[in-house]
């Protein structure tokens, strides 16, 4: 889904590199283009405003800054913001200690359900930030199944819950065309998971898609029965989206105008986009920051930082905050490495 290029330094000396620099993070600081005078003022870089004015003409001719009115400072364009957050990245990311001493204080031995874990410490990273928290669960897709069970429910409806080795448990509502009493489903639970057991859902998923079972389910009525809730659970069991701290990111003067904060109910309500973008991240190692269109083509006002957490070397799910693409890179950057450190080793724990 995404393609970062890398940035062709050549053409930027490291006086240029000070000076793009300063300007991206005074402008993360003040919300306002930077000019000269205020860099001349703020800096030692042993230049005039006259010289230092010059330099952010010529890094504007290189795509690196851009001048919103003729008499205005300059402002950062998506690339350079991109070399900003390149520079971040390559000195090291230092945990946040803050965080960290609140995620600690979580009472862990008594969270049993890992969505709610999940769920927790997004509101926690998303409320330390003020940004939009978001947290992709494992898909299930490599969940490694571990039971099935059903239960006769009312008027037909059956319930199917299904268990994973990571301990995370869904449970679906099905109406069922068949008068099934408790002893059939537990000899189809019993079935399934005799079948099924210790294999990823990814894998079931494929079986059942290919027919694998089509020929035996056509001689045994209860196993075809059997088969079918197996099918219909697995397929209807998709990615868990937690998003979180809409509020916050609204009152950041970023969205201070109605067709902005519409363009972000757009972007958020659009769980799918949301699900695809996590989902791309959970194969990708470390800190991943997307710059305005890179995240979502259809607003260049937003950015997005995240990163994988894994249970024993194998990703489990993703964290990240969304925000303006003016957002404090440095301390998202932080933020999220932080919490997927923290459910990490967490889940290598357990």
């Amino acid at each position: 889904m995404f393609k970062k290029e890398m940035l062709h330094m050549a053409g930027i000396d490291d006086r240029e590199k000070k000076i793009l620099l300063a300007v991206i993070q005074s402008y993360i600081n003040l919300g306002f283009p930077v000019g000269s005078r205020y860099l001349s003022k703020k800096h030692d870089f042993g230049l005039s405003s006259a010289s230092i004015r010059n330099v952010m003409s010529d890094l504007e001719e290189m795509g690196y800054l851009v001048q919103p009115h003729t008499s205005s400072g300059r402002v950062p364009t998506d690339k350079g913001y991109r070399l900003f957050v390149e520079e971040l990245l390559g000195g090291g990311i230092a945990s946040n200690a803050a965080l960290l001493s609140l995620l600690d204080s979580f009472n862990l031995d008594v969270v049993n359900d890992l969505n709610e874990l999940i769920n927790s410490i997004t509101k926690a990273f998303s409320g330390y930030s003020h940004y939009l928290g978001v947290a992709l669960s494992t898909t299930m897709e490599n969940s490694i199944l571990r039971k099935i069970e059903m239960f006769g429910y009312k008027d037909n409806m059956i319930v199917i819950l299904l268990l994973t080795e990571e301990g995370v448990v869904r449970h679906k509502i099905v109406s069922s065309y068949a008068i099934l009493n408790q002893q059939d489903l537990s000899r189809i639970s019993s079935y399934l998971t005799s079948e099924f057991g210790g294999v990823t859902l990814k894998e079931i998923r494929n079986a059942l898609a290919e027919d694998l079972y089509k020929e035996r389910a056509m001689r045994d009525d209860l196993l075809a029965k059997a088969l079918e809730f197996c099918k219909y659970a697995i397929f209807s069991f998709n990615a868990d989206v937690f998003i979180t701290g809409m509020s916050e990111l609204i009152n950041l003067p970023d969205f201070c105008d109605v067709q902005r904060i519409k363009e972000l109910s757009r972007a958020v309500e659009d769980k799918v986009k949301i699900v695809g973008l996590l989902d791309d991240i959970l194969e990708i190692e470390g800190v991943q920051v997307f710059i305005g269109s890179e995240a979502f083509k259809d607003n260049e006002a937003l950015s997005v930082v995240a990163s994988t957490f894994y249970e024993k070397g194998r990703p489990f799910g993703v964290f990240g905050l969304i925000g303006p693409q003016r957002m404090d890179y440095a301390s998202a950057i932080s933020i999220v490495d932080t919490s997927a450190k923290f459910m990490s080793k967490h889940l290598d724990n357990r």
